[in-house]
């Protein structure tokens, strides 16, 4: 089946579920800024100017004080009349980069360079303009000695400063805090109700009888793995999912590798799935006590693997799709033991039809 979401056609595999890809991509266009090999170059490129910058603060705290550096979409710059720096191996991150306009294709694997002339903001955005004549293609400005950690992407070019994108870099600040809100953002953008987007959609079997599809939490799992790939590609955090341990199969791994050197990884964060139902796929009736039970089961899990995996955080997702959804009860019974084990547990409502929630 194929559906469409702001112009572009989305693939739906037999099981309900949408091709990798095409998910990704889609999900960039609703939660902003991510990266993965499947979505579209200029994403590829911010990540990879991103990987070099966290190379070059990991190798001394005041490496990029010296100025700002542009980098500009622009595999094969036809720049004549200024002095040219060329790097075959760019984005290894060996060498200073400050002070400079690079210009490369998607991965910066090579980047030819050019020093920036000295002056302010504008100074520089006009340099590129009008001067390199590369105001309209995607660049990214990063300038350490007004905030170190954030880079500022413009999707449509310099010569369009209005439309950018702040992406931050610092993803070893993660917190509970931060993975909540977006999956806040996730939930409102893109779960709430089969209206929010065809993702959600496509969670539903029966909207009217409040019948979800088979692989519903698998659904809900595909759509967060792209949200949460896209909100913390651009800082050192890897987004697994699904991977196996000593005391099962966890849902999401948070961990992070340290710039400088690869073996060295920090252990975030586990994020357990639970989702709560009234009905099976086929129309059964689930008991309320199956609820209550997968509550229970999913925040023995979180700290399990938790403890399992060395991470500093634990948490349990829930989300509600029952007939009438009440995130808040569902997870009432478990919030002294949560807290007392120290593992977050949140939960979302998803309605069925938005007339349900309209009227919640």
């Amino acid at each position: 089946m194929i559906i469409w979401v702001g112009g572009c056609a989305m693939v739906a595999n037999a099981g309900g579920l949408w091709a990798a890809d095409m998910l990704k991509e889609t999900v960039s266009s609703y939660v902003g800024s991510g990266y993965n090999q499947d979505v579209p170059p200029f994403r590829q490129f911010c990540h990879a100017a991103a990987k070099i910058i966290q190379r070059r603060r990991a190798k001394s705290s005041n490496t990029l004080s010296d100025g700002p550096v542009i980098f500009v979409f622009e595999a094969t710059p036809a720049v004549s009349g200024v002095s040219l720096e060329v790097r075959p191996r760019f984005d290894c991150g060996e060498a200073s980069i400050e002070g400079r306009v690079w210009m490369g294709a998607s991965r910066l694997g090579r980047a030819t360079g050019i020093a920036l002339p000295d002056g302010g903001d504008a100074d520089r955005f006009n340099y590129v303009i009008e001067k390199l004549g590369l105001g309209s293609r995607p660049a990214i400005y990063y300038d350490a000695s007004q905030d170190d950690s954030v880079m500022r992407a413009y999707a449509q070019g310099l010569a369009d400063p209005d439309t950018f994108e702040d992406l931050s870099l610092n993803a070893s600040e993660l917190s509970l805090e931060h993975i909540k809100k977006m999956l806040d953002g996730a939930h409102r953008r893109l779960l709430i109700t089969p209206t929010a987007s065809d993702l959600a959609r496509e969670l539903w079997k029966d909207q009217g009888k409040s019948i979800p599809i088979g692989v519903a939490e698998k659904g809900v799992q595909k759509i967060l793995h792209a949200v949460l790939a896209s909100s913390l590609g651009f800082g050192s955090v890897v987004v697994r999912q699904e991977g196996t341990s000593e005391m099962g199969r966890y849902d999401f791994f948070l961990e992070e590798q340290d710039p400088v050197h690869p073996s060295v990884w920090t252990h975030h964060a586990i994020l357990e799935l639970k989702v709560l139902k009234s009905f099976t796929e086929n129309g059964n009736p689930v008991p309320a006590a199956s609820n209550l039970d997968a509550v229970t089961k999913g925040l023995d899990q979180a700290d399990k693997y938790r403890k399992d995996h060395s991470c500093r955080m634990a948490a349990l997702c829930c989300y509600d799709m029952r007939n009438a959804p009440d995130a808040s009860g569902a997870i009432a019974h478990e919030l002294d033991r949560a807290e007392a084990l120290d593992v977050a547990i949140w939960s979302w409502p998803l309605y069925s039809t938005a007339q349900r929630a309209r009227t919640a």
